[in-house]
């Protein structure tokens, strides 16, 4: 429990408390436990309907190879042999894990050993694998009390709730190819909320089926197995990453993990990927890791990546290979505000914005409950709290902000682009700044000369509406020189001005 709770109580100072390693070349954390971790737990625990674990259940699993007579005395308190092997078992196991620590026995772990268990002396001979197959040597994996429909419902609640503009059948769609063996690969421009929608869907995976927390993945241009999975030093011992050390050489691998890789194609996919693609196809499921070990990809490995297309910015994008299209389930994200815009022109943009202002207020005010607000959340609070319906904003921005929008999504290349995430960042700019129609629409302008028109692509007749209808706004001048720029060229292609 202690493992899957790593991400929520890090950086509250309590229960969990995280440091950097000291020791030259390590990249590992440091976890230490408060004091008081114990009780704090102990409420959750009561609520996942599971009592207090018996210290002598685990010294025996831990043990089970031991020979209890061979233990140095020290090792066992320098108790001997009139005392019963499971009290000296006891002993070794406390002072190998650190026991007592805090107040987690007596909370979470309990001193109690059954009669029965000291009925019986321990055998002469360790069990044997055989007996360990019988018993089950690796720890069960809780099941799934739903079925897969059941499961989609209460994952695509929790998303809204969030307030995700979540588009139909999503969800579903990952769930079915992860189920079938395939990673997930979620495509479309930015803004579209793929990051969004990948860590959501995570986290709330995560905390329904009390998974370990999510492995996030940020690719590099230059990103290869060796930051992926690990690489040998120079003497020989092995330096693993976080993929490797909580997925390959998991202690639950019958567990699912979610790993989430983000800008997935920003380097060669086989450079990094290979080891992955190639243990999906085979029965074995090994990967050789750096020390001559080999790890094992866990049956339930969920895979879920997002990226940019090849096609839209070869620049700085890398093409899939046909290997990896065929294990994997690629979903283009649609643009919700440009299918939006298609059934309701006129009301689409507005309709929206009080929901994106109310998600950022969301955001900061669970910041503040949770006592970890950032030094600028007071300003965030403070802004975001004057907006808290439409009618909150004046009548001239309202217009101008249906016109903007209007002009970009009327074409096709601006519907490509503009973006949800996009609308965000203009309304919160909006959001900040003072409550009067004059401070509004300056705002709305420095939005479209900052945010949008260096997005805008395409021929000259994509961005002549646009030029139309900010010609009202305080800084007229300024998004009108940029677009004479942008048209300067020798064609009828708009140039981008970085």
């Amino acid at each position: 429990m202690l493992q899957r709770l790593r991400g929520d109580w890090s950086g509250r100072g309590q229960v969990l408390l995280k440091t950097k390693s000291t020791q030259t070349g390590s990249r590992r954390d440091i976890w230490r436990l408060t004091p008081d971790a114990g009780s704090l737990l102990e409420e959750k625990k009561k609520a996942d309907d599971k009592g207090a674990v018996r210290i002598v259940d685990l010294a025996l699993w831990f043990g089970r190879n031991l020979d209890i007579d061979s233990v140095t005395p020290n090792a066992v308190g320098g108790l001997d042999g009139s005392v019963h092997d499971i009290d000296r078992l006891i002993f070794w196991f406390k002072q190998k894990f650190g026991l007592p620590a805090g107040d987690l026995v007596g909370t979470l772990y309990s001193d109690d050993v059954p009669a029965e268990y000291r009925e019986t002396q321990f055998e002469a001979e360790p069990v044997g694998e055989d007996t360990l197959e019988l018993l089950g040597s690796l720890p069960p994996a809780p099941t799934v009390g739903m079925n897969l429909g059941e499961l989609v419902v209460l994952l695509e609640q929790s998303l809204e709730k969030g307030g995700y503009q979540l588009p139909p059948g999503l969800v579903r769609r990952v769930l079915t190819a992860w189920l079938r063996g395939d990673i997930v690969i979620l495509v479309g421009q930015p803004g579209t909320g793929k990051t969004l929608f990948a860590t959501l869907l995570a986290g709330e995976m995560a905390s329904l089926l009390q998974l370990d927390s999510p492995i996030t993945v940020a690719v590099r241009a230059d990103f290869d197995e060796t930051e992926f999975i690990g690489y040998e030093r120079l003497d020989g011992t092995p330096e693993l990453r976080q993929f490797a050390q909580d997925v390959l050489m998991t202690e639950n691998p019958l567990e699912a993990k979610i790993v989430v890789l983000e800008e997935f194609n920003l380097a060669a996919i086989e450079t990094y990927l290979a080891s992955v693609l190639v243990a999906t196809q085979e029965q074995t499921r090994q990967i050789q890791l750096p020390g001559g070990t080999t790890g094992k990809l866990p049956v339930d490995t969920f895979v879920l990546a997002t990226c940019n297309s090849f096609r839209d910015e070869p620049e700085t994008r890398m093409r899939i290979s046909s290997p990896t299209k065929r294990r994997s389930t690629i979903i283009t994200m649609p643009n919700v505000l440009g299918d939006r815009f298609d059934e309701d022109p006129g009301n689409a943009v507005l309709s929206l914005v009080s929901g994106l202002v109310g998600v950022e207020s969301n955001r900061v005010a669970k910041r503040q409950a949770d006592s970890r607000p950032s030094q600028f959340d007071s300003l965030r609070g403070a802004a975001l709290t004057t907006v808290k319906t439409l009618d909150d904003l004046s009548d001239g921005v309202k217009k101008h902000l249906v016109d903007v929008s209007g002009a970009i999504l009327g074409t096709s290349t601006g519907r490509s682009w503009f973006t949800m995430g996009l609308l965000r960042d203009v309304v919160l700019a909006i959001t900040h700044a003072d409550r009067s129609e004059s401070a509004e629409l300056l705002a709305l302008g420095e939005a479209v000369a900052d945010k949008l028109i260096h997005q805008v692509r395409g021929t000259h007749s994509d961005i002549e509406e646009l030029r139309e209808v900010c010609a009202n706004l305080p800084n007229a001048g300024e998004i009108a020189t940029m677009i004479d720029r942008m048209m300067d060229g020798p064609s009828d292609e708009l140039l981008p001005l970085l």
